[in-house]
């Protein structure tokens, strides 16, 4: 096996002046020296040992990125999908490794602490994990470099990666309320992390600055999975008639869509009897039946943006931890209508 002697023997250099070649510093290196020695690297085919570069700089090349198995398979989660696409495009960028947590419970992963300190990983992605957690603290007491996305850990210093939830959850309810609906009902998701109730806050606070009284028998938790969504919105429709629903905000698309399917086993049309929105545009709302109106969730630019930030603080450990939060828009299809127009 070809080793760095080697290549300093052929090159007529030291090895010291190879590995500045090799690492690209710290120390220049002349460019008619350089020529050579890549030369010689080039014709022994030589491929410096991955292990051994992460020993002398302290570092693994890998990104962990914890997102926990609770309800539904995490490859099949359109949200986890998207959001992943703009981390693994970032690491390709900047050759990292990924080394995914995808087999625990958030319950377990507040358990094995431990796991996420033994330096394996340069540094790591949370997605969307619950805010009041305790392992958040301890961790960030130990490795500053954590991201989370799709959640904001209150008092924590560690660096966020979210959207606007309360500008969402506004502009779902403003158009609700520009429609002429009134009656408006919510079924919110996992409220573990900050992006529900944010959205619930959101609509809550257009509500009161349209002088509408908010039905709390109208609000409904709900779940990521489609078992627990559809008993959510059986719950909701149940109350329709007594309490005049026609319309309904729900905090993930996954959540409307089980809305939509349990409205039309019941004989319910949306949007001519109800009319509803979502939130996150996955790739599926638009081939829902109806096609589905929400709020536009940039997944991949936030994936995207954590990796980089995570690259960051791998890179300068003095930097400071930060909180970016990106606009939302609506998108509006066929799944909302004026009240009483249809």
């Amino acid at each position: 096996m070809v080793t760095l002697k080697d290549i300093a023997k052929a090159s007529g250099v030291s090895t010291a002046t190879v590995s500045y070649v090799l690492n690209d510093g710290p120390r220049p290196v002349l460019p008619a020296t350089r020529e050579k020695v890549q030369r010689v690297i080039d014709e022994f085919g030589y491929k410096p040992s991955a292990a051994a570069r992460s020993l002398r700089r302290a570092r693994t090349a890998t990104f962990g990125v914890v997102f926990p198995h609770e309800g539904i398979d995490p490859f099949e989660n359109e949200y986890f999908a998207e959001v992943l696409s703009g981390v693994l495009r970032i690491a390709s960028e900047h050759k990292q490794v990924l080394m995914l947590f995808t087999g625990m419970s958030w319950t377990e992963v507040e358990q094995n602490v431990p796991t996420f300190c033994d330096g394996r990983c340069d540094g790591f992605l949370f997605l969307a994990p619950p805010a009041n957690s305790t392992f958040l603290l301890d961790l960030a007491k130990q490795n500053k470099n954590l991201v989370l996305l799709g959640t904001r850990a209150w008092g924590i210093p560690v660096s966020t990666v979210d959207c606007d939830n309360v500008l969402g959850g506004r502009l779902a309810t403003r158009r609700l309320i520009e429609l002429g609906h009134r009656k408006i009902g919510m079924i919110t998701a996992d409220n573990r992390s900050t992006s529900s109730p944010e959205r619930l806050a959101g609509f809550r606070s257009e509500m009161a600055d349209a002088g509408i009284e908010v039905d709390e028998s109208l609000i409904v938790e709900g779940f990521y999975n489609q078992d627990g969504s559809a008993a959510s919105a059986r719950t909701l429709l149940d109350r329709r008639r007594e309490t005049g629903l026609s319309a309904v905000f729900c905090a993930h698309d996954s959540v409307a869509e089980a809305l939509l399917r349990v409205a039309k086993r019941q004989g319910v049309r949306v949007p001519e009897d109800l009319s509803v929105i979502g939130f996150d545009d996955l790739g599926r709302s638009a081939r829902m039946d109806p096609p589905l109106t929400t709020v536009h969730h940039p997944l991949r630019l936030i994936g995207a943006t954590a990796a980089t930030r995570l690259l960051e603080l791998v890179e300068n450990s003095s930097l400071e931890v930060e909180e970016q939060l990106f606009d939302v828009y609506l998108v509006e299809r066929h799944s909302t209508a004026p009240l009483g127009s249809i």
